[in-house]
């Protein structure tokens, strides 16, 4: 296969872990579903391609991803998984909601965060420490996240699902 359209509709973990599969030597278009305009094709120009990583106030703890682009996650959710002894990395948007990625380059933008984040992570904690990752993020983001992971080289990650009727974030994957 030279080539590879995917068109993603799934819960994040599992689009993550697509993402694993695919990896991000093939060349692969992702695309993502858009509520307004509906559809699939990207927009020619975003509002803003600015993705922060936020790095933890101190150090110490179980290391922590968030993934806030479609939403924020407060620290609260997360302590009621993990408790509080954790070391919180952020990737963010400055406005987080549903329609925030809609071109390409919002795309590429997150694929280097990611890619800073793990390396970060990874720095701070080691190669073999368990990363425990709490997403909400677009379907796209979640394929991407997956595809940039090395599973030689970045650390082993517990991906979390919000689930409403277990009051919260799961082990998913």
């Amino acid at each position: 296969i030279s080539h590879l359209s995917v068109f993603g509709f799934a819960p994040q973990p599992l689009l993550m872990c697509l993402g694993t599969c695919l990896t991000d030597i093939p060349d692969v278009d992702v695309f993502q579903l858009r509520r307004e305009p509906r559809g699939w094709k990207w927009a020619a120009a975003p509002s803003s391609s600015e993705v922060i990583v936020d790095p933890p106030k101190a150090a110490g703890g179980l290391p922590v991803l968030v993934v806030g682009i479609s939403g924020t996650i407060t620290i609260d959710r997360i302590w009621r998984v993990l408790g509080k002894d954790v070391n919180v990395w952020t990737v963010r948007v400055p406005s987080p909601h549903n329609d925030w990625l809609c071109c390409r380059d919002q795309l590429r933008a997150l694929r280097r965060a990611f890619r800073q984040v793990f390396d970060e992570i990874k720095a701070a904690h080691g190669q073999a420490t368990t990363i425990h990752v709490f997403p909400a993020m677009p379907i796209a983001g979640a394929i991407e996240f997956g595809r940039v992971r090395m599973p030689k080289a970045d650390a082993p990650m517990r991906i979390y699902d919000q689930v409403n009727d277990r009051d919260g974030f799961v082990p998913a994957i």
